[in-house]
């Protein structure tokens, strides 16, 4: 089957899950091709085609909006089986008014649900499925669009077997070691890192020693490490910009306990199901993470890892301190690798994904 893929941006190194599902898609047999709205400054993609390339084009798009991108890829789209569109914002936008009377199916993940939808009603209705990445927003969309309900289908993104099939870490430690915490993801709000900071120093002032690696960049990246020095535990945290895969499993090898304290904006921004999060589990790694959107999904409290209040900087730090004894986050890890292997098969999510595109092309109504 031909399908043509519509993103903001590829590649982007904070959504590894699309390149994943494209390559996934790739492997069963797929022919699929990609457009993406932006071009990333550094690292553009061999065969990918671009609509907003540069500084010009994309002063340009503010004049003309998304119309003109569609007019000029409407003839083009027209030549495929199917149109995935990732993200409820812009790309879904322009697949709208560019498919014609292709079928279309609609990625939905967080910001770009919560935040930076568009038009979703007249997407949703006109989409022949809707697929989304955590049972949270699947639930969101069912109240929120009733008439469309039996179209919204869970899809988690999964982890690859290169990830499932590796023995988790054996993470040998000596009495009275540090807690090494590791934290994943852009800094940006939602991820909520000033909260783990302000835990760091909370489990400082109570006698826990405790070392936060964060793999990552982002916007806040010289805010963080100026609240970290101003709270006492600059010495203590580390921030490591992106990373490419290998250096993050080093990472999770390296730590005792994943942290995902993410909480809501004010805009409304959340994390949906953060990848990194199952990444880790899949390694062993107890988590602690905040009791929203899909976070629970994955951490089940008091067996995978612990639920915390988001924002509650106290409840972050007494759940990180009840995990700096081995005895006690070993069971946690083992039920946490557990879990990712049961729940977050990247190859069972990716056949269904791929029988629902199929299913897209060949049906005139909505995929139930």
């Amino acid at each position: 089957m031909r399908l043509a893929y519509l993103v903001g941006m590829y590649p982007q190194a904070s959504e590894t899950f699309i390149a994943r599902e494209i390559a996934g898609l790739r492997a069963r047999g797929h022919a699929l091709d990609i457009f993406s709205l932006f071009a990333p400054v550094e690292g553009r993609a061999e065969g990918v085609t671009y609509g907003w390339p540069n500084a010009v084009a994309r002063l340009l798009r503010k004049v003309t909006g998304t119309s003109a991108l569609a007019r000029r890829w409407r003839r083009r789209l027209g030549d495929y089986d199917a149109v995935v569109a990732h993200f409820g914002s812009e790309p879904s936008t322009v697949a709208l008014e560019a498919i014609g009377d292709n079928p279309l199916v609609i990625s939905l993940h967080a910001r770009d649900l919560y935040v930076e939808a568009e038009r979703l009603e007249e997407k949703i209705a006109r989409a022949a499925a809707v697929v989304t990445c955590t049972a949270a927003n699947a639930d969101f969309l069912r109240a929120a669009h009733p008439a469309h309900a039996e179209k919204i289908h869970l899809v988690y993104h999964g982890l690859p077997r290169a990830w499932l099939d590796v023995p988790p870490s054996d993470r040998q430690r000596y009495p009275d070691e540090p807690l090494r915490i590791v934290a994943v993801g852009r800094l940006v709000a939602k991820k909520g890192y000033g909260v783990l900071i302000e835990a760091c120093a909370r489990l400082k002032q109570d006698g826990v020693v405790s070392h936060l690696h964060v793999v990552g960049d982002g916007p806040l990246r010289e805010v963080l490490q100026e609240n970290a020095w101003q709270a006492g535990v600059g010495d203590t945290v580390d921030f490591a910009g992106w990373a490419a895969e290998r250096a993050v499993r080093e990472a999770y090898a390296w730590a005792d306990v994943f942290c995902c304290p993410s909480v809501i904006t004010a805009d409304g921004d959340r994390d949906g199901l953060p990848n990194v999060l199952v990444e880790a589990m899949a390694t062993g790694l107890p988590a602690v993470g905040s009791a929203i959107s899909g976070i629970p999904e994955a951490i089940e409290d008091g067996v995978t890892g612990f639920l915390v209040p988001p924002g509650d900087a106290p409840a972050l730090a007494a759940a990180l301190a009840r995990l700096r004894d081995l005895a006690a986050r070993a069971p946690l890890g083992t039920a946490a690798a557990v879990r990712a292997r049961a729940r977050f098969d990247g190859e069972q999510w990716l056949d269904m994904l791929s029988g629902l595109l199929v299913q897209s092309a060949e049906s005139n109504g909505p995929i139930i």
